[in-house]
């Protein structure tokens, strides 16, 4: 079970992703930057990192990074065929990134690998929102936003109900997979199927996500991990929305 906080926040940065659809673009990108940035000030307070500015840091500018080169790739200036191939140089300066901060450490070095771990995983859900402009930029582009963004959000917003895990699981699949549907009735533009397919894409990611960093239990007060809490299933909804859309709608 989900703190309610966490969720709530959540459908709020969903619904300001559905909502930046309808701009495309920048407004798009910044709307999913506000979600890296909301990552980046919680992730090290969430799983109790022990250099949180380097960390912090790190997360924003690689998350930022991969958002850049979404938003490069799918420019009418730029021609490139497989939009996902320029985040494989983004991944690699996270990778180094993440060696090199611990080089630069001046604390002892203490818990080297989890601050390894923790960082390189941080910015490689903030670089997973960088999905969610690839995603405007598809066939259906508003309405792909917004179909992804409701799944996500309802998907979520399950998790708060006081039921056991193994039900909440299935419980926020079939919610996300319904929100999606309904999404795709209000909003025309994806094919059912493929709402269908997103829905369970983003709620399963959400679930996964959620369940890797509820490590501290429930998060009940507005705090910088409460940020992060609810920051990370939506931003890497973004990624598994937009693959879904490139099989489903091109």
């Amino acid at each position: 079970m989900t703190a309610p906080l966490p969720a709530g926040l959540a459908l709020v940065a969903a619904a300001v992703l559905a909502v930046a659809g309808y701009a495309g673009g920048p407004v798009l990108a910044a709307a999913a930057g506000l979600t890296v940035l909301a990552l980046a000030i919680g992730w090290s307070d969430l799983l109790r990192l022990p250099h949180r500015a380097g960390t912090t840091f790190l997360i924003l500018v690689l998350g930022v990074g991969a958002l850049v080169a979404g938003s490069i790739a799918i420019s009418p200036e730029v021609d490139v065929e497989q939009p996902l191939s320029v985040f494989s140089g983004v991944m690699a300066a996270a990778v180094l990134s993440s060696f090199a901060h611990e080089l630069f450490r001046r604390d002892g070095r203490h818990n080297l690998v989890e601050s390894v771990t923790g960082t390189l995983s941080g910015q490689f859900v903030a670089m997973l929102a960088a999905g969610w402009v690839l995603v405007g930029d598809t066939e259906a582009g508003s309405a792909a936003v917004v179909v992804a963004a409701a799944g996500t959000a309802v998907g979520r917003l399950v998790l708060t109900l006081p039921l056991a895990p193994s039900m909440l699981t299935w419980a926020g699949l079939g919610a996300g997979l319904v929100a999606s549907v309904v999404a795709s009735v209000v909003v025309p533009g994806v094919p059912l199927g493929t709402a269908a397919l997103v829905g369970l894409a983003v709620s399963g990611v959400g679930i996964a996500v959620d369940r890797l960093v509820d490590a501290e239990g429930l998060l009940t007060r507005l705090q910088p991990a409460t940020l992060a809490r609810a920051a990370a299933p939506v931003a890497a909804a973004g990624t598994a929305a937009y693959a879904i859309f490139r099989m489903g709608i091109g």
